[in-house]
């Protein structure tokens, strides 16, 4: 089965998660399907405390988790998609909840496919 593509979009994604809040960063348009192809997670709180987070793909119906109480040292950061890339249908996005005393900051890069 041949796939053409009419339409190629760059978006990158930012969000800022608090403590125990979860966070759409980003869905899928419709008539589109999203390739997420990085997704990199600091820590931005002002304590030297760690930061934890829960990182999962929304299909639109169902959740599933990349990675469960992710930790991210102060002043540091995590890629959670990097080397494998990740396809969202029309409606589906990228959950992030943060589990902590400060921010935690999310930068995703997606390639929209029309």
């Amino acid at each position: 089965m041949a796939f053409t593509a009419t339409q190629y979009l760059f978006k990158a994604s930012i969000i800022t998660a608090t403590t125990a809040n979860t966070v759409g960063s980003y869905t899928v348009p419709a008539s589109t399907r999203g390739m997420i192809v990085g997704l990199t997670l600091a820590n931005s709180a002002t304590t030297n405390k760690i930061n934890y987070a829960d990182i999962g793909l929304h299909d639109g119906s169902q959740a599933y988790f990349i990675a469960s109480k992710t930790p991210i040292p102060p002043g540091g950061s995590v890629v959670a998609i990097g080397v494998e890339k990740h396809v969202l249908p029309s409606g589906g996005s990228i959950r992030i909840t943060a589990y902590g005393t400060g921010g935690l900051d999310a930068i995703a890069t997606i390639v929209e496919i029309t």
